[in-house]
């Protein structure tokens, strides 16, 4: 019994003395990793993913090659970053086949008709990044290593951030990168160190500030850039950096920094890369619009000071060390190069600076362009920080850091305001009638300015009529085509406050007339001024075929399940194609008063002119809305003129008029399908059933031929 015992105690013996070495083993082990970890951070190993957004000018001539040199500075920052191209123009898919899989092409972003981005669009695509941390970038800033250390340095932040930096510029640049072999060359090719281009650029670039031209980072965690709603900025015609950077910092959601001081950014200026931010026009006076109506950009105090916090670079280049400085406002000091006392106020890194630093300034919500004159940053306390060193090789520097016996002070006095402060001298003040346009004059974009840009080649419109009591409609239509790749369209405004709403937008809208006044509950069907309303429609219609283009006419409540245009060419000249109006499957589709003056294809021709000439003086003398003549003019009153049960031919100008298939183009009462739970999914269903799919799948609508 007593030897069972003493073996028992022995076992229990050698069992804690094993858990005891293996608790000390792992502890070691985990003491390594953390350690090996934290070198890794501070050595730039942190494998931070990134994705920088830009939005390029066609990959040609000058511009081409800086915006390339630009691209491929980035790339060698980080083998876990890519790049997304924003844009449609063929050149960009060409560059980033070029570059393989880490540069890829988006196209699927809002434009303007006349081919510029819509900043809320970019910010939106940015945004829904799957990457830590997102980046938009002017397409020709060329990038050093410290902007990756400057990005680490704000991963490591325990809160969510905004940096925002300018970049200098530079008439030249006598280097280039070699992309395949991850170095900077000379015009002999030869390797040039990356100290060596710093030194360059620092000495030969030259601020810009009050151009616009800024790069933005932000982490991309589930934390908004600021509140409320982002307006439809034109890209790269002023305001929309701004009016972002000041809604950030009057929000408080996040962290914003300048750090134009911490990194090493510059581009080229060239004659022939002269930037959007220079031109103006409608797109230039959209955006001072928008910026003085929406959020608090425009009601800020003329003389209020708003600085952000500035980044800097600490001691030894090669050291990764990096100090905020903090801006102070309404000081008074004896000296003006001694900052005022912040005893009591600790700036370390690993504090929560920011809990600390909102509290000193309850008016640190205004401008982002301010009087910088008016301003200054901290030099107290510009304390030794922690380095963090690139040299991986080392260990003794490592050990020292890891021990936090080294430190590294920053010397304040040379920080120069950057290229985001903005002289008084230089503001651009928003007039005031921006804030109420109703009295100005209308923007000079006529129907015959608008069909030269929007038809291209093809001579081919999309016309809709559209007044402001249908503008959420017209949005639907607008999305819809845009979802279909129909770029071809433009809008014709009844009133001032749609035409308003679609230059905000972006649109390709022209006023029609002197323009009405119409209220949400306005024009509702059969009301005189629907009547009136109707008739603008033809003549509008009129206008575009006799100045040579063909005209597809849609209602903005007619839903496109894809695009009709091939299928409605292929009837040919001299013919009307129009939906049919009638509801009644088993009746002819062309029976009287049966042709729907809501979706219609016309050519140019002179027959099809004449017959629309005399649409719209039978619907000008006519109680009714223009419907009714559409019919009684291309098929005879009473339908006398039919040809069968889908067709017209109009005596006079011989122009034949073409009833589409109902079960293809089904009106918004047939069958009643549009009072189904599931619209979609009971046409396709019915279509199917109905055709029996003896036609061929490229005949069908793409929903059908997918299913």
């Amino acid at each position: 019994m007593k030897e069972c015992r003493r073996q028992t105690l022995q076992v229990a013996l050698h069992a804690i003395w094993i858990a005891g070495l293996l608790c000390i083993v792992v502890s070691l082990y985990a003491t390594q990793l953390l350690l090996e970890q934290k070198v890794g951070v501070q050595n730039g190993a942190l494998r931070m993913t990134q994705t920088y957004f830009t939005v390029p000018a066609p990959f040609e001539g000058n511009v081409g090659a800086y915006q390339a040199q630009a691209i491929h500075s980035w790339l060698r920052l980080s083998s876990h970053l890519q790049v997304v191209l924003l844009g449609r123009h063929p050149s960009l898919t060409t560059f980033a086949e070029k570059m393989g899989g880490r540069v890829m092409v988006d196209s699927d972003i809002d434009f303007t008709f006349s081919g510029a981005p819509l900043f809320n669009s970019i910010m939106a695509r940015a945004s829904s990044s799957t990457s830590e941390i997102s980046v938009l970038i002017d397409p020709q800033f060329l990038l050093m290593k410290d902007f990756l250390d400057t990005l680490e340095h704000a991963h490591s932040l325990q809160h969510s951030w905004l940096l925002v930096a300018g970049a200098k510029s530079l008439q030249a640049l006598p280097f280039t990168v070699d992309i395949l072999n991850d170095r900077w060359v000379n015009g002999d090719h030869q390797t040039v160190q990356n100290v060596e281009v710093h030194a360059y650029a620092r000495r030969l670039g030259s601020w810009e500030g009050c151009t616009g031209r800024y790069l933005l980072a932000w982490s991309t965690e589930n934390v908004p850039l600021h509140a409320g709603v982002l307006p439809s900025f034109v890209y790269g015609f002023g305001f929309h950096h701004e009016w972002l950077l000041h809604e950030a910092l009057s929000s408080g959601t996040r962290f914003v920094f300048d750090a134009s001081e911490a990194i090493s950014a510059f581009y080229l200026t060239e004659p022939e890369s002269n930037h959007p931010y220079d031109k103006g026009g409608w797109e230039a006076d959209n955006n001072a619009h928008l910026a003085a109506l929406y959020g608090s950009f425009y009601f800020r105090p003329a003389d209020f000071v708003n600085t952000p916090v500035k980044l800097i670079r600490c001691g030894n280049p090669d050291l990764k060390a990096f100090q905020f400085l903090y801006p102070w406002f309404g000081m008074k000091t004896s000296n003006e190069d001694r900052s005022p006392s912040m005893s009591g106020h600790d700036f370390s890194e690993t504090e929560d600076f920011w809990s600390q630093f909102q509290p000193w300034n309850k008016g640190y919500l205004t401008s982002f362009r301010r009087f910088a004159r008016q301003s200054k940053f901290l030099r107290y306390p510009c304390l030794a920080v922690e380095a963090r060193i690139k040299d991986k090789g080392s260990k003794s520097l490592s050990k020292k850091l890891m021990s936090n016996k080294l430190r590294v002070g920053c010397d304040c006095s040379n920080v120069t305001q950057g290229a985001l402060d903005c002289p008084s001298s230089k503001m651009r003040r928003l007039p005031k009638y921006l804030l109420d346009r109703s009295s100005s004059k209308p923007l000079p974009l006529t129907l015959k300015s608008l069909l030269a840009i929007v038809s291209g080649s093809s001579n081919t419109v999309v016309l809709s009529v559209v007044g402001n009591n249908y503008k959420d409609m017209l949005m639907n239509w607008v999305c819809r085509l845009r979802k279909l790749q129909v770029t071809s369209f433009i809008i014709g405004a009844v009133d001032t406050q749609l035409y308003e709403f679609g230059l905000l937008q972006g649109l390709p809208v022209f006023m029609i007339g002197p323009g009405m006044d119409l209220g949400f509950n306005d024009c509702h069907f059969g009301t005189e001024c629907f009547k009136k309303v109707t008739k603008m429609k033809s003549r509008m219609v009129l206008d575009v075929l006799r100045l040579g283009y063909r005209v597809l006419f849609s209602d903005v409540d007619v839903y496109w399940f894809r695009n009709p245009m091939e299928y409605l060419m292929s009837f040919g000249p001299r013919t009307i194609v129009a939906q049919s109006d009638q509801w009644n499957a088993t009746e002819a589709p062309n029976k009287p008063r049966r042709l729907n003056s809501g979706f219609y294809f016309v050519w140019p021709d002179a027959s099809t002119v004449a017959a629309f000439e005399m649409i719209v003086k039978h619907a000008s003398m006519s109680n009714m809305s223009e419907q009714p003549s559409f019919y009684d003019v291309l098929c005879g009153e009473s339908g006398r003129h039919r040809l069968g049960d889908s067709m017209c031919l109009e005596p006079e100008t011989n122009v034949t008029t073409h009833f589409l298939d109902r079960e293809l183009f089904p009106n918004g009462a047939f069958k009643d399908l549009w009072e189904r739970r599931n619209t979609k999914e009971i046409y396709q269903a019915d279509c199917l059933r109905t055709v029996g799919l003896r036609r061929e799948k490229q005949d069908l609508p793409q929903e059908l031929a997918e299913s």
